[in-house]
């Protein structure tokens, strides 16, 4: 298997063996993946935008719940739900996204989303490619 990681600021692609598990919090989420390599380094992402404010603060307490079994574990939270525990300012952050994003879909007739893909990752908005102008 092919993982993507980022180590030390360097894209880097790990090819391996992969242990692990991922459940389905919520069915507009992505799937929450706990994978692992064989040096048992793990790097993952979990798309809540979609989801609201409740899936996400679900998923955060998960997170909280096994950190103390890692020797080093960080949170990168755009909701800034895990730094701050603020659930007025998480929902402050989704609606940005969402105004965000019905922008974009309203400016770009041939827009659509939120779509999710075949590898089960969920995507803001795919936009079919305009023909050349002549």
């Amino acid at each position: 298997m092919v993982l993507n990681r980022v180590i030390d600021e360097r894209s880097v692609d790990y090819i391996g063996p992969v242990l692990g598990i991922e459940c389905q919090p919520h069915p507009k989420s992505d799937r929450l993946r706990f994978e692992f390599d064989r040096d048992l380094f793990m790097q993952q992402y979990c798309k809540t935008q979609f989801a609201g404010s409740e899936a996400h603060i679900e998923i955060i307490e998960l997170l909280r719940k096994v950190a103390p079994f890692f020797d080093k574990f960080d949170v990168f939270d755009e909701g800034e739900y895990w730094e701050l525990g603020d659930r007025t300012i998480l929902q402050v952050n989704l609606d940005t996204v969402d105004a965000l994003l019905a922008e974009a879909l309203r400016k770009d007739p041939t827009a659509r989303g939120p779509i999710r893909l075949d590898n089960g990752r969920v995507v803001d908005f795919v936009s079919d490619p305009q023909p050349e102008s002549k």
